[in-house]
């Protein structure tokens, strides 16, 4: 992770553009148009051997021709051509690339040879290149649009990072009529050089950036993704929608950018490790970045709902409860305070129905009142296009006020044509507002739960009591033998032998090899016993009928050791188990950990038993990352000693902790009222 040379992309004063052009719908037009149009206060050199002047500007035959260095080349021509034209720039000391051409390694092998050629060429220098296959970049403060983009959006403080081209041209269209600005806009396409980690590094550094909105399809160099995400979540809200979440979103994205996607627990768990906000949809991404670029952050979830119409407000209530969050409790005082303005009849609770012959003037006592209220961390107000209701004036009569407050204020006007015009003075204002009251709770619970990802991101640990033991010699002995099967997998027995070798208490099993052994054994242990099928091939041993519960006397335990015999068969059998039946427990739980191939160790916790995959009621999460000990792997910075990481990218189920005792993550146990 680097900020060399960022700045000569980002903020350059003279822009080299390889392949610029004057022919009609060619990507050398459209980026010529738009750095004139834009604005830009810095050189333009047009490159192209086939014109003399292009947008009465001299063109040059190549880059080397050039009469003076660039900081930036924008290059739009064939990507066969990449490796040659990224060489001219080296050798003219250009700082950094832009590259818009495609045909990289989202097209196959020969794509692929061509991003391996140009890498190897800039891998020990500090020439940056964003792309290829890219947009190109915008910042507005600089009036720079070295895009094909056709629109510049309006300066603001928030920052847009995106992979995908498509959706930074939805976003521009998005923001023009949401009036939403942007510090930066930035189109990393295939990401061969610069990638999220380096422009989040670079933006967090900038005062004209107060936030970063994301749309990820893949990540690389993951431990410095971690470190500059982190370090910079802290100060700055970043918000991210990544794509692929589902196997037939994760094919897409790979065929569309060559992205090898991970499994989305793991990308949700590193996005609250480093205090990113996740957000799922388009929609979301929108609303979250209009809440996002246009309002503070909550403090809290107590939001306070202020209606003139009861069905919308029990819709709000309910989005909320979706979210486990229930209104915000009015204290008595705001009760008070608001009797004595609002008409008998009003709700006399939150949501607060101010009821539908509500006009301006009743909305702004109520709204005063509410936003003034220590209990209240966000306030939506509502309107429901009544007989009476006033759309347009309420909205104007509210502006000032809503614009001046600390905390969270929001707006829902609900309905088409008989609304809008509210909806375009909040839009004129540069206040949040929405078409109906679950796309306002949403982006409110959003951005409440980055705050929140933030707090747990501060804290720190307790110290356990004492200090952990555990028997090496035990647990080496049976790593090793996990390690040396095909599956990886540790039997019952072996699993329990490890967990007590960390001083887990565990209910004690022992192998039995005949149905005369198992009656021993149930005998010294004491009726009544559990006897299950011991088997490296079978991971879930009730689905195969190898387990028998709560055996009482010696002929129900020579039956069942039968029994299992019988349903396992043709499977190996490495024995039978006979353990101690414990009393039923309060509740059944899975843990476990894995080395995911990204994200390095990973943890996981949660209801277990037979119904794990119906409820999947579990929380993964990535444990905290190790100092770097060894010398730095990135070729841009000689020492990152500073910075956290995640470790290693070794394959899953290999290495310690990548023992399972299942498929993905099981080390089951059941917790019992006596443990």
């Amino acid at each position: 992770m680097s900020i060399v040379n960022m700045e000569k992309i980002f903020a350059p004063n003279a822009i080299a553009v390889v392949g610029a052009s004057e022919k009609p719908g060619s990507v050398g037009t459209a980026v010529m148009h738009n750095l004139i149009e834009g604005g830009f206060k810095g050189e333009v050199y047009p490159v192209n051997p086939n014109y003399s002047k292009i947008f009465g500007k001299a063109a040059y035959r190549s880059v080397r021709d050039l009469p003076n260095s660039a900081d930036l080349a924008v290059i739009a021509t064939p990507i066969g051509t990449l490796a040659a034209m990224v060489g001219d720039c080296m050798d003219k000391g250009i700082g950094g690339a832009v590259v818009i051409s495609a045909g990289g390694k989202e097209t196959g092998e020969k794509g692929a040879a061509i991003e391996s050629e140009v890498l190897e060429k800039i891998r020990k220098t500090e020439f940056r290149l964003i792309g290829p296959n890219c947009l190109g970049i915008i910042a507005p403060r600089a009036a720079l649009n070295a895009s094909f983009a056709s629109r510049m959006p309006e300066a603001g403080k928030m920052a847009f990072i995106s992979q995908s081209g498509a959706i930074c041209t939805a976003i521009l269209d998005f923001a023009a009529k949401a009036r939403i600005g942007f510090s930066y806009f930035i189109s990393l396409g295939s990401m061969l050089d610069v990638d999220f980690g380096d422009v989040i590094d670079y933006l967090g550094s900038d005062p004209d950036v107060s936030s970063i909105v994301m749309y990820v399809e893949n990540l690389t160099r993951i431990r410095n993704f971690m470190s500059a995400a982190r370090a910079v979540s802290r100060i700055k809200p970043i918000i991210a929608l990544k794509a692929g979440r589902t196997r037939a979103g994760a094919a897409a994205a790979a065929s569309h950018t060559g992205a090898l996607a991970g499994e989305d627990a793991i990308y949700d768990a590193a996005f609250k490790r480093a205090g990113i906000a996740r957000v799922k949809t388009f929609a979301e991404l929108f609303d979250c970045a209009e809440f996002l670029g246009k309002q503070p952050r909550p403090a809290g979830p107590g939001l306070a709902i202020l209606t003139n119409a009861g069905g919308p407000g029990v819709m709000a209530a309910d989005a909320l409860w979706d979210y486990g969050v229930c209104p915000v409790v009015l204290h008595s005082e705001t009760i008070r305070k608001l009797d004595a303005v609002l008409p008998p009849y009003w709700s006399r609770s939150n949501p607060v129905d101010i009821l539908g012959d509500a006009g301006a003037e009743r909305y702004v006592l109520a709204m005063d009142i509410l936003m003034a209220a220590k209990e209240v961390d966000g306030l939506l107000i509502m309107l429901a296009p009544q007989a009476v209701a006033e759309p347009s004036r309420t909205a104007h009569a509210m502006v000032d006020q809503i614009k001046a407050s600390a905390r969270p204020v929001f707006t829902a006007w609900l309905g088409g044509k008989d609304v809008e015009s509210g909806r375009e003075v909040f839009h004129n204002a540069k206040i949040p507002t929405f078409d109906s009251p679950e796309r306002a709770v949403r982006a409110f619970m959003d951005l409440y739960h980055y705050s929140r990802n933030i707090e747990m991101l501060q804290q720190v640990p307790e110290k356990l009591p004492e200090k952990c033991d555990f028997d090496r010699a035990i647990v080496s002995r049976l790593a090793n033998t996990g390690l040396g099967r095909n599956n990886g997998l540790l039997t019952e027995i072996e699993a329990k032998e490890l967990l007590a070798a960390y001083g887990i208490p565990v209910n004690q099993a022992y192998t039995a090899f005949s149905a005369e052994e198992a009656v021993a054994l149930a005998e010294t242990i004491g009726f009544p016993v559990v006897m299950k099928v011991v088997s490296t091939e079978i991971v879930h041993k009730s689905d195969v009928g190898g387990v028998v519960l709560d055996i009482r006397d010696a002929e129900g335990i020579r039956r069942a050791f039968t029994q299992i015999q019988d349903r396992v068969m043709p499977r190996r059998l490495e024995g039978i188990s006979v353990q101690k039946m414990l009393p039923k427990g309060d509740y059944e739980l899975i843990a476990g950990a894995r080395r995911d191939p990204d994200f390095g160790p990973a943890l996981l916790f949660g209801t277990g038993g037979v119904l794990t995959e119906v409820f999947r009621d579990r929380s993964i999460a990535l444990p905290p990352p190790e100092p770097i000990t060894g010398p730095a792997d990135d070729r841009r910075h000689p020492d990152l000693r500073s910075f956290e990481r995640i470790p290693g990218n070794r394959a899953p189920g290999r290495g310690p902790g990548g023992i399972s005792a299942g498929p993905a993550f099981p080390i089951g146990h059941r917790f019992c009222r006596d443990r």
